[in-house]
């Protein structure tokens, strides 16, 4: 993740679109801590920089499950 980046805050309907995971996918990474919200002003928001993190996370499982190729 470029050191340049900027947090955004998004909706959960941002993160759906962005993860390209239905609603009840994306409320499991939540209900089980893999994304953690935050509220302001009584609405849930999620930081687009955890969001990253978490993609270069299920990434990183993604390439070590592949088998090696000699």
């Amino acid at each position: 993740m470029p050191a340049t980046q900027q947090r955004r805050l998004l909706q959960k309907t941002d993160l759906m679109a962005l993860l390209q995971l239905p609603e009840p996918k994306v409320q499991w990474l939540i209900d089980t801590y893999q994304i953690r919200s935050l509220l302001l002003c009584g609405e849930e928001r999620f930081d687009s920089r955890e969001i990253d993190r978490l993609i270069a996370t299920y990434q990183q499982i993604s390439e070590r499950k592949e088998p090696h190729v000699q």
